[in-house]
C-alpha cells in the first residue's frame, strides 16, 4: 500500500510539472555548427546557382574585424556558392559569450548598418547594411548580423539585394544551430 502511494505521489509530481510555465526553449542550449558540411545553408541557395558547393577557405582575418572576433570566439565561418561566378553566401556563427554581439553594434552602425526586423525571421536583434551604405561604399553584397538563441550569426550574400529576399537564407542559418 505504501509503495502504491509513493508511485502515485511521484506520478502526481510528474504530471504537475507538465503544466509548468518553463518553456522548452529556455532549457535548450543552441550552439554553432561544428563544421561547414553540417549546415542547411547550401540547400537554401537559389536553384539558379547550379553546381553551388561549400567552398573551403583558409581564413586569415585582420585584427579588429568581425571575422577575427568570430573565429577568436570559437566560431566558424563558411562560404557556399559558385566560386567561378563569384556568387554565393558567407555565413559565420559564434556563441554570444561575454556580450560579443553587443560589443560590435557601434561599429556596425558607423558602417551604415541599421537595426531592423526581417520578414519571416525570428531573431532577438538584426542589423542589416542599409541600401544607402551599400551604394555609397560600392558594396555588392547584402549583409546582416543577427542575435539568435544566444548566438551571433553573420550572413553576407552576393545574390540578395533587399531584406525581403533574405528570409530563406537567414532561416537556414538559424536552423543550422545545434541544440
Amino acid at each position: 500500500m505504501l509503495k502504491k502511494r509513493a508511485v502515485s505521489l511521484v506520478a502526481l509530481a510528474l504530471l504537475a510539472g507538465c503544466g509548468s510555465t518553463t518553456t522548452e526553449s529556455s532549457s535548450i542550449t543552441y550552439l554553432p555548427p561544428q563544421n561547414c558540411n553540417e549546415t542547411r545553408v547550401l540547400a537554401a541557395l537559389p536553384s539558379e546557382l547550379t553546381n553551388a558547393v561549400y567552398i573551403p577557405m583558409e581564413w586569415q582575418p585582420a585584427d579588429g574585424t568581425d571575422l577575427k572576433a568570430i573565429l577568436d570566439g570559437g566560431g566558424i565561418a563558411c562560404t557556399y556558392g559558385v566560386q567561378q561566378a563569384e556568387i554565393g553566401a558567407t555565413v559565420s556563427w559564434v556563441a554570444d559569450k561575454d556580450g560579443l554581439f553587443s560589443s560590435r553594434i557601434s561599429g556596425w552602425q558607423a558602417q551604415g548598418y541599421e537595426e531592423v526586423e526581417l520578414p519571416d525571421v525570428n531573431a532577438d536583434r538584426v542589423f542589416v547594411i542599409s541600401e544607402k551604405a551599400m551604394n555609397a561604399q560600392e558594396i555588392h553584397s547584402w549583409s546582416a548580423n543577427l542575435l539568435v538563441k544566444g548566438n551571433w550569426i553573420q550572413v553576407s550574400a552576393s545574390y540578395i539585394y533587399k531584406n525581403t529576399e533574405a528570409s530563406e537564407l537567414v532561416n537556414a542559418t538559424i536552423a543550422s544551430l545545434r541544440s
